[in-house]
């Protein structure tokens, strides 16, 4: 039995584990969503989905997150929503519409649904369990 474990290698502001197999052969799957790899390591290996991954003296070391690093993980995935968010107000101008006076009522209700979503990003440190617990708003959009 070996273990694998799919490292992320775009996660911000460092590389994190994304997926752990314990099987024979290599994982012939890429996870969902992140780019990255696959990496062979000992089974004894202490891993876990999150941890921070660090490339020392030719072999991984996983550790946990520390607070600080925690915090640094949710700022650069809220910049990424607000990225996200302000790229769809781009090609959707919803705002100038009801500047205009020209936008229809669900334009109206899907702009007040987008400025909801940007607070609720911009509130998660209010969450309760912040930074190691965190209930991250649906996009309207």
């Amino acid at each position: 039995m070996n273990r694998y474990v799919f490292i992320d290698q775009y996660s911000a502001p460092f590389t994190r584990a994304v997926q752990i197999v314990d099987a024979d052969e290599p994982p012939q799957f890429t996870p969902p969503g992140p780019s990255g790899y696959w990496i062979q390591v000992s089974i004894n290996t202490p891993v876990q989905v999150g941890w921070k991954g660090d490339y020392i003296n030719n072999s991984w070391v996983f550790t946990e997150l520390t607070y600080q690093e925690n915090v640094a993980v949710l700022d650069a995935r809220a910049r990424q929503l607000f990225t996200q968010a302000a790229n769809w107000l781009t090609v959707n101008p919803l705002q100038y519409k009801l500047d205009l006076g020209v936008a229809s009522t669900s334009e109206t209700e899907l702009l007040l649904a987008y400025k909801q979503y940007c607070i609720a990003i911009s509130e998660i440190k209010k969450q309760t369990g912040y930074p190691y617990t965190i209930n991250w708003p649906v996009a309207p959009f």
